[in-house]
């Protein structure tokens, strides 16, 4: 959720008003951005990327045949973004499905923030992107098409904002540890955010951990839910598929030292996902936050 802070237009230095996107001195549009090229990076290049601010590694795991995870990293001026989706290995060629959901989903998501949309605006438009790339891999009627999930992260100079489908978590890391910012789309995800804890035998039900939502062409129509805040202090937002969280949510893996840098905290995190079993694709994007809002 959006915390209000009062800001200055970075054209004029005059004073903004909460909620003001236009400067009323000099009428400069503040989600404008300078016209500048983006910077992205895709695992369909490389394992691991790195862009300073943010930074990404994706790997197969000790269990699996293949990666299914994909992951697409951008930058445009200060603005950074990351796009993890995982193709649910129930469904021949979930892979595709991820791929093409992250770069289409990556791209969407700085061309929205060149052309000015606010952000909570472009994670939703991004996300359709993505489901829209998605989607093409099948047909309606198939009986199992392709199909992935989908997390993104958009991190400004005074805010982030994540959008997510699926069980693809997003997490800030802090001073005073990691805390989730998403709920899983699934019975159990809404059970664990109530506070229920893994004992409880709702947790064991036939069904509690099925995806309720997913990108490909049998999702139907495809809305992001979409988290805004401005955080208090500075660290780190982590993208990830539950090749790690199942590890992050469980306490069995160390959380991430908010002040790392983005590549050397993926690593460990990939790491410490191996260490503990590796049991999936492990794919992790972690980009850096200066903070410094209200708590």
């Amino acid at each position: 959720m959006p915390t209000d802070v009062t800001a200055s237009c970075g054209h004029c230095g005059a004073t903004l008003q909460p909620g003001w996107r236009f400067c009323e001195d000099c009428g400069r549009d503040q989600y404008a951005l300078p016209a500048v090229a983006p910077r992205i990076e895709f695992s369909t290049e490389r394992p691991a990327l790195d862009l300073d601010k943010v930074a990404a590694i994706t790997d197969r795991g000790r269990r699996r045949e293949r990666n299914e995870d994909a992951v697409a990293i951008g930058m445009l001026g200060d603005v950074a973004a990351a796009v993890v989706c995982d193709g649910v290995a129930s469904a021949p060629g979930s892979e595709f499905a991820a791929i093409r959901a992250a770069e289409a989903g990556l791209a969407e998501l700085l061309a929205a923030v060149a052309r000015g949309d606010e952000p909570i605006a472009a994670t939703t438009a991004a996300a359709c992107s993505a489901a829209d790339a998605a989607a093409l891999l099948g047909d309606p009627s198939d009986k199992n098409p392709p199909c992935c999930t989908y997390v993104s992260a958009l991190v400004t100079a005074d805010d982030v904002t994540v959008g997510w489908v699926g069980d693809s978590p997003a997490y800030w890391a802090g001073p005073t540890g990691m805390r989730r910012l998403t709920i899983d789309d699934s019975a159990a995800g809404r059970l664990i955010a109530q506070g229920v804890g893994i004992e409880d035998p709702r947790m064991t039900e036939p069904g509690v951990h099925a995806l309720e939502r997913w990108l490909g062409a049998d999702a139907g129509p495809i809305s992001a839910q979409v988290r805004r805040f401005t955080p208090p202090e500075p660290g780190l937002v982590l993208v990830c598929s539950d090749g790690l969280s199942r590890y992050l949510d469980a306490g069995l893996v160390a959380p991430a030292d908010h002040l790392g840098s983005p590549a050397s905290v993926t690593r460990t995190l990939l790491g410490r996902a191996l260490a503990a079993g590796g049991h999936d694709n492990v794919t992790v994007a972690a980009i850096t936050a200066t903070g410094g809002g209200p708590a």
